[in-house]
């Protein structure tokens, strides 16, 4: 199993070694006027980062919390999972006509009663408070153009 971290982390190192030279060429501006590869070089530099962290962290504990193949992927709820995976993929296609506030607002609301059921007030505001924060930083502090949705909002 120990082979099998070593080559995933590799793996990972690689794939952020090539993001970060496709970014380069692209350019990468500065800080006060970025260039397209400006967010492509510091994802890459951030998956390189955490994938080397993970290399070394298994060699300072020698892996300790080895898992075999069958531990790792007994705990899974494959009904959740296939029913994330298609709400996600319905979001996708009606976010545009939903718009963000109201598509998000409902993934959310669901996501939050799949995984942990909690009381229906705490998940209206646990929802509604993330929308308003991705909104006022993308749309008001970033002036993004998020989807309005057949409502205008």
């Amino acid at each position: 199993m120990k082979k099998t971290y070593i080559i995933n982390d590799i793996f990972w190192i690689t794939i952020a070694l090539l993001v970060c030279l496709g970014g380069y060429n692209l350019g990468f501006g500065t800080f006060q006027r970025p260039s397209p590869g400006f967010m492509p070089i510091l994802c890459g530099l951030l998956l390189g980062f955490l994938a080397f962290v993970d290399l070394i962290s298994g060699f300072v504990n020698r892996w300790k919390a080895e898992k075999e193949d069958k531990e790792i992927w007994s705990g899974i709820n494959w009904g959740k999972l296939i029913l994330t995976l298609g709400v996600l993929f319905v979001y996708t296609a009606l976010f545009s006509t939903l718009g963000f506030v109201i598509g998000t607002i409902l993934l959310l609301l669901f996501l939050f009663r799949l995984m942990e059921s909690r009381a229906w007030w705490i998940i209206l505001m646990g929802s509604a408070a993330i929308v308003a924060l991705f909104y006022l930083g993308f749309k008001v502090g970033l002036d993004s153009q998020l989807p309005r949705g057949f409502l205008g909002f």
